[in-house]
């Protein structure tokens, strides 16, 4: 992906791709949704893999239909809860991998409104209550798994306790159960704004295709995810790994991360780490500010009401949304692909909006390189009074860096997360390479570097393949740097053996070769989360005797292809190369 001398990002192509499709204008304009997990599953209150998990019968998992009666459902006030936390759409499991339909389906009698006593469809009633309230309706359907069917095919995640896998005809069950229920969900409830579909692991290229051409002749403007295939570039964006957030520049189309409130995305009684309000603001505005969207996911109970640590949660969330609504719905990610160390940035025409974390709040002011426009004023959002804050710009011919530093007040201007406006003269103009802010730590995260494959993997004598990762920045202090590999260990891995080799290291001509180790952990990132935990390794340190534009190259096995035929599993990797930080050590 790569970024040249002339600056040119992923995070600016991506915005660039927004702008020309206007299918997904709405939807990048929304950055927030709500993803809601419900199903029989609830009645286990073990999360929505327990039929797998268990290898339960179909005949006795069928029996959890006769007792699922949620009578404390109330569409209109799950509603309102999404719009009180700020959000603008909403994705709802139409059917899981159990294979249970939340609505009424003539295409399979095992439906909510057939084989339960409640006998209601809900999806009914939240599409009148989302018409009536304004919020997008959107349906998740599990178009690969489904162990309630007998003919139903994943690469791996299939019902051989009840069927064998030799005898399963995916067809049948692909062109009989989930083609009709698409037809039905895509006709039946009005205006679907996106099918989110899942896990289509060993779906052939030309079924997914299938799918999409089905989605299309039924609703042409219903915006369809990227986990409709496992093939690359299919949908209309990209959906991440389940609580992954990406890097900066990493997907040059529309994405969002689906995230959990807790660890889990049915209801369930065992899972009760709680992400906090402050910590889900802060990874809200790390995702907009990179341009992506954010699915927040909620597990109804089986009596089909939204928990109230759940609820209290999206409330919170909600009144800060409602204070800053202007800095995050229809903004554009940041210009600049680096993680900045103080919080994240959004844009609009004519504004600049700097999310800082209150527990970053800079006493001596917030220092910022590439604005190239005159700014006109500065103001904290959630001060009614619009105090102008004092600011001085600027510029370094030598280095072309434009500077501008803003005396910020003693105190955050909000809770948790405060944002200040810059207000700009004439059109956004930014100098978009990828260079060291003024202030904090720089970060060179992968998708910024050129990738080479310097190495052929050697099967026999198990040698993985070696790529080289480059990176051409600007640096604007010099001085000497330590240097630690951000990785991602996923939460159930040794560090031994995680690096199969030295780190090779080399710039402007010093050389350092590391085993990584795992040296301190990253509990502040705003980037990670379960099932990962942030590593920092010390690498060593560089020199660098000038100011300006160098280079950086990086060895690892660990470096991935960058273009892969498939779409990567975010949990399959025990282990990922994220980034080279630079922190300077000299003054």
């Amino acid at each position: 992906m790569g970024i040249s001398k002339a600056g040119s990002t992923g995070q600016e192509e991506q915005n660039r791709t927004a702008q020309r499709d206007p299918r997904t204008a709405w939807w990048t304009a929304a950055r927030f949704g709500m993803f809601i997990h419900w199903g029989l599953y609830a009645l286990p209150a073990q999360g929505e893999w327990i039929m797998y998990a268990q290898k339960t019968p179909v005949r006795e998992y069928e029996k959890l239909a006769q007792r699922f009666n949620p009578t404390e459902f109330d569409a209109k006030a799950w509603v309102a809860l999404a719009k009180e936390a700020g959000m603008r759409y909403i994705v709802i499991t139409a059917k899981h991998h159990d294979g249970f339909a939340m609505y009424g389906s003539k295409a399979d009698p095992f439906n909510i409104v057939d084989a339960t006593p409640f006998g209601r469809d809900p999806l009914k009633e939240l599409a009148e209550a989302c018409a009536e309230a304004g919020i997008v309706l959107c349906f998740y359907y599990s178009h690969v798994i489904d162990w309630h069917h007998p003919h139903a095919l994943h690469k791996e995640h299939n019902n051989t306790w009840d069927y064998k896998l030799e005898e399963k005809r995916f067809p049948e069950y692909f062109e009989g159960k989930a083609k009709p229920q698409l037809k039905e969900l895509l006709t039946e409830y009005g205006r679907v704004g996106l099918l989110w579909f899942d896990t289509a692991g060993g779906l052939s290229e030309e079924d997914s295709k299938d799918i999409v051409r089905h989605v299309r002749s039924l609703q042409p403007d219903c915006l369809i995810n990227s986990r409709v295939s496992h093939f690359m570039g299919m949908g209309d964006f990209v959906s991440k790994g389940d609580n992954e957030i990406g890097m900066s520049g990493e997907d040059t189309r529309p994405w969002e991360t689906p995230m959990t409130l807790n660890q889990s995305w049915g209801y369930t009684t065992k899972d009760q780490v709680w992400k906090t309000a402050d910590s889900l603001i802060k990874k809200l505005v790390n995702v907009v500010g990179k341009g992506g969207n954010l699915l927040l996911n909620v597990g109804p109970t089986p009596q089909g009401t939204i928990p109230e640590l759940s609820a209290e949660r999206l409330r919170e969330v909600g009144e800060w949304t409602d204070r800053n609504a202007e800095a995050i719905y229809g903004t554009d990610g940041s210009p600049f692909p680096v993680e900045l160390e103080w919080g994240a940035l959004t844009t609009r025409p004519g504004r600049v909006y700097l999310h800082v974390h209150n527990d970053k709040w800079p006493a001596n002011g917030l220092r910022l390189g590439g604005i190239r426009n005159r700014v006109l004023r500065a103001y904290c959002l959630a001060d009614q009074s619009r105090t102008e804050l004092e600011f001085e710009q600027a510029y370094d011919e030598e280095l072309e860096l434009h500077t501008l530093e803003i005396r910020l007040p003693d105190e955050p201007a909000d809770q948790y997360v405060s944002v200040v406006v810059l207000e700009l003269e004439g059109e956004n103009d930014f100098d978009r390479t990828l260079m060291q802010m003024p202030d904090g730590v720089f970060q060179l995260e992968v998708p910024h570097a050129k990738i080479s494959l310097v190495r052929e993997a050697d099967e026999e004598a198990g040698i993985p393949d070696i790529r080289g990762a480059e990176w051409t920045f600007k640096l604007v202090k010099p001085g000497t740097y330590e240097l630690l590999l951000v990785s991602f260990k996923r939460h159930d891995q040794e560090w031994n053996g995680l690096y199969p080799e030295p780190i090779l290291l080399e710039s402007a001509g010093q050389v350092i070769a590391v085993d990584p180790r795992e040296d301190l952990a990253d509990s502040d990132s705003p980037s990670c989360q379960h099932p990962y935990t942030a590593v920092l390794s010390r690498m060593g340190q560089f020199t660098w005797d000038q100011a300006g534009v160098h280079t950086l190259t990086l060895l690892s096995s660990r470096l991935k292809d960058p273009a892969p035929k498939f779409t990567e599993i975010w949990h399959a990797d025990a282990v990922k190369l994220r980034a080279l930080r630079l922190v300077r050590v000299d003054g």
